[in-house]
């Protein structure tokens, strides 16, 4: 396999010249380059031999569909019976799940006895998606909710507010769904995650003046402590901010002692959330130590804050408050509330745990659905809402589907494949989530690939900012086709030989710094992970450290960034400074810079003191931090595996950058690009990557990249090249003639895709030109509070 597959590379890896420059012809240059992850990736869809129904009742059926089973294990424990009994017949078992909401106590769980075969798998599914809910959490009863009468109750609220406000009284069992002191719970409401009560409602308030920075925790010693402090005595940092403070904040907050500062207090790639411990006048303190203090170090933006579980700002529709000294919940109702009919739930968090495949979990507010070494089961045409830690897990087995469902309103994460072999998630709408979904499987010492893939999803309103809103982990994994848009995450991964494709992304970071749509750094082992033919649009930095789609970070290894549209996307098209990187064949435009790159060490002397430095690591560092890395690479792959059978087979190159220079961007590929409106097509910056360094003014050479690269400048193009800028449609005019060697990018087939689990995907033109007017007098770049606050998406239920 690992011989066939580097054959196959070299056989596609034709160099060509230009002028003076050689310029590869990677195999990821060719189309077909993405079978191997493609083929036997989704199973046929077959018409079944047998069908089971089932219905959310209290009454026992045979599991036809005039008498359902009542519950999913049912139908289950039918199928179990119909193997040993007769066997699975040709086109296998679907199991229909007639309308209704299927609230879920114990986790659905199948396992190996539970799969199905390519002949005959196992499809659970709905008959009317729209009406097909399986959910966790706490139902309440929305009867109880009655508007406020109480003079004194009232007063706690702003007056737009108490004629809409309603409030019940809640039961020790319910309490608990809200523990406070940063936990407070999750509720939604006829299938809308409700936004707890904050300060403002949609993006920050800034901080005017730091009073104290706080204790700080970034440079403790070995045996020293963090600064002590209690509720009675709180010892954080203290700040003003800008917009004037409210007198009934503080006043709650003298009654509940029960709020939350949210935001960014020191650095734009790290957000914060840490309890108040004081509000005096204007004032606001900490109640503790913060990792690096709140420090107003950036000059370009202020430093950023919203205070949360406040109920003098419960002031629109949506927003709720839990107050735990009375037991009572409060609600401004959505739009189309009706006491009658409407549902309201209360989230549980479950229990935080790694969910590996060996995990036995029995709660729905731990997992939902789990299918555990299973193979060829399918789980479509569903929507799967309020769940805890985890709404959907695959752990191991093959072909097993979770596609076509809405997956929403989570206290955590939505999906999690792991292990196993061609295990996906396609054509779903996730959202409302913590985070979206973690993919990982194969082996990186063996490079065993997994083929496990996440492909034509629309993820979108997630909350997890920076990086790990989705993860993927392991070998041989394909991201395709999936649209990400209006949220503060993305993607982050730690791969090899990955196919990240046909992917969209728009209005993501745009309330961060330093961010990364897609992200991988500080790794060696990293070879082979290919980014091509993605559309990313409309990254509106707020200012402050810059914001670029793609990047791999502190000097890591073997990202290939080929063939993607780059408009309006923060400062850029890409960032790398290791070695065995490229940026190729890629169109930026209206960006300051098409690549951003550090200064390395490429002299003999600077090479031999980056290698001297290393050995701070287990003398002043403990080994295994970040940059430790021959020391990373040996407990990954055993004793300079790198330099062994099948590494040394698949990517020889890898010891050679080695053996060559680490340290910079040796054999490195820079070349073969279009730009238009691009003030730098190169920055080599020349700042070191501390703090401070990122802040520095200093720049480097051209004569700064190492010389057994290729670093090219790139062509200007024209807008008229493209077919329609307005409708944000950048397929090349059949009359536009290209550079010599330049590619055309297939970008008709970027984004959604029609099949089967995505029958009638939105059409792009529409909303690409939504998306074009909406920013169009929106720069970006720099920061102004009122224009940065309109980026915000409004919840779902006021849009």
């Amino acid at each position: 396999m690992h011989t066939s597959f580097l054959l196959t590379v070299l056989a596609l890896s034709i160099g060509v010249v230009t002028g003076d420059q050689t310029i590869e012809q990677p195999a990821h240059s060719f189309p077909e380059y993405n079978q191997r992850f493609l083929e036997n990736q989704l199973t046929p869809v077959l018409n079944p031999g047998k069908t089971f129904f089932v219905s959310p009742t209290d009454v026992d059926g045979d599991g036809t569909r005039n008498k359902p089973f009542p519950t999913l294990e049912a139908a289950r424990d039918a199928i179990r019976e119909l193997k040993r009994s007769d066997g699975l017949p040709m086109g296998g078992v679907h199991v229909v799940l007639l309308p209704g909401d299927y609230s879920l106590v114990d986790t659905f769980e199948l396992g190996k006895q539970d799969s199905g075969t390519i002949q005959a798998p196992i499809v659970y599914r709905s008959e009317d998606a729209k009406r097909v809910m399986i959910s966790a959490g706490k139902t309440l009863p929305v009867e109880d909710l009655k508007h406020i009468r109480d003079e004194e109750t009232l007063e706690r609220l702003k007056p737009l507010a108490r004629p809409h406000v309603v409030s019940m009284g809640v039961s020790n069992d319910i309490a608990a769904s809200f523990p406070g002191d940063g936990d407070f719970g999750m509720i939604s409401m006829d299938g809308h995650l409700l936004t707890l009560s904050q300060w403002p409602n949609r993006g920050y308030n800034h901080i005017s003046r730091v009073l104290d920075e706080g204790p700080k925790t970034r440079n403790l010693g070995p045996n020293e402590k963090p600064a002590p402090y209690s509720k009675e005595n709180p010892t954080g940092g203290k700040f003003q901010t800008r917009e004037p403070l409210s007198p009934k904040i503080a006043t709650e907050f003298a009654r509940t002692g029960d709020m939350q500062i949210q935001g960014y207090l020191h650095n734009d790639w790290y957000f914060q959330a840490e309890p108040v411990g004081a509000i005096d006048n204007e004032t606001i303190q900490l109640l503790r130590y913060t990792r690096y203090g709140i420090v107003q170090h950036i000059k370009s933006i202020p430093r950023r804050v919203r205070l949360v579980n406040v109920l003098a700002e419960l002031d629109e529709p949506g927003e709720w408050y839990f107050d735990q000294t009375e037991k009572r919940l409060y609600v401004w109702p959505i739009p189309g509330f009706n006491p009658a009919t409407s549902r309201l739930v209360a989230l549980s968090s479950g229990h935080k745990a790694e969910h590996t495949p060996a995990q036995t979990v029995s709660s729905a507010d731990n997992v939902l659905i789990q299918l555990k070494d299973t193979s060829y089961v399918t789980v479509r045409d569903l929507t799967i809402e309020n769940s805890g830690q985890l709404a959907v897990q695959i752990a191991g087995g093959t072909h097993n589907l979770i596609a076509a469902c809405d997956i929403r309103n989570g206290y955590a994460r939505g999906v999690a494949i792991s292990g196993g072999s061609h295990n996906g998630i396609t054509g779903c709408e996730l959202h409302g989530l913590e985070s979206a979904f973690t993919i990982s499987g194969g082996d990186f010492k063996e490079l065993q690939r997994c083929y496990n893939f996440a492909t034509n999803n629309d993820i979108h309103s997630c909350r997890r900012r920076g990086y790990g809103m989705i993860g993927l982990n392991g070998v041989g994994i394909y991201f395709g086709h999936n649209v990400l848009h209006d949220m503060n995450g993305a993607v982050n991964y730690n791969t090899v030989d990955t196919l990240i494709e046909y992917n969209e992304f728009y209005n993501i970071g745009y309330e961060m710094g330093d961010f990364n749509v897609a992200y991988c750094g500080a790794k060696w082992h990293m070879m082979n992970n290919v980014v091509r033919y993605n559309f990313v649009h409309h990254l509106l930095e707020p200012g402050g450290h810059p914001v670029f789609p793609f990047r791999n970070d502190d000097g890591g290894m073997g990202l290939q960034i080929y063939g993607n549209v780059f408009y309006r996307s923060g400062r850029g098209g890409g960032q790398f400074h290791g070695p065995l990187n490229s940026f190729q064949n890629n169109i930026t435009l209206k960006g300051s810079v098409m690549w951003w790159t550090n200064k390395g060490p490429i002299t003999p002397k600077e090479i031999a003191a980056a290698w001297k430095d290393m050995e701070k690591f287990g003398r002043d560092l403990p080994h295994g931090d970040k940059g430790d890395n021959i020391y990373l690479l040996n407990k990954l792959l055993g004793d300079k595996g790198w330099t062994q059978s099948p590494w040394i087979d698949e990517f020889p190159r890898l010891a050679e950058a080695i053996d060559t220079n680490p340290f910079a961007q040796t054999f490195g590929q820079v070349n073969l690009n279009y730009i238009n409106h691009v003030r730098e097509p190169f920055h080599i910056h020349g700042g070191d990557g501390t703090i401070k360094g990122m802040e520095s003014k200093k720049t480097g050479r051209f004569s700064d990249l190492p010389a057994n690269g290729s670093f090219a400048l790139p062509e200007e193009i024209d807008l008229q090249a493209f077919v329609d800028v307005p409708k944000l449609n950048f397929q090349m005019k059949e009359t536009f003639r290209p550079m010599k060697n330049f590619k055309p990018i297939p970008f008709n087939q970027i984004g959604f895709q029609q099949d089967e689990f995505r029958p009638h995907p939105p059409k792009k033109e529409n909303y690409r030109s939504r998306v074009y007017r909406k920013f169009i007098n929106d720069a970006g770049g720099s920061y102004k509070p009122d224009r940065v606050n309109a980026r915000y998406p409004k919840p779902s239920y006021l849009q």
